[in-house]
């Protein structure tokens, strides 16, 4: 499947269960919705953190993984942002960046 197809049906979801109105908010408090959005993708990493500490398998991590993308997704379709563009973008960019992005290693 496509990546934009994924992104779609992710967003068709995110609809589907009142995220979209549940976020749809006057100008005013645009900001704060945009920063609760961005907090859930926190969340969705702090539970990939504790599953990697609690030694958890590779389904429940996958699933954790799964849901910081998805929150991603959601977050990019609802701002606007074509999120493969700026992935591709970006990784250009990283790709110039040299070994360790510069960094001495460890």
């Amino acid at each position: 499947m496509e990546f934009n197809n994924i992104k779609s049906l992710v967003y068709e979801e995110y609809i589907k269960n009142g995220y979209l109105t549940a976020w749809t908010v006057p100008q005013t408090y645009q900001l704060l919705a945009d920063l609760s959005e961005a907090s859930l993708i926190h969340t969705e990493v702090t539970e990939l953190q504790e599953a990697l500490w609690g030694g958890d398998n590779k389904g429940k991590l996958g699933n954790e993984c799964a849901d910081i993308i998805i929150r991603v997704m959601n977050l990019c379709s609802r701002l606007g942002i074509d999120l493969e563009d700026a992935m591709l973008k970006k990784n250009i960019i990283n790709l110039g960046r040299g070994k360790l992005h510069g960094k001495r290693g460890r």
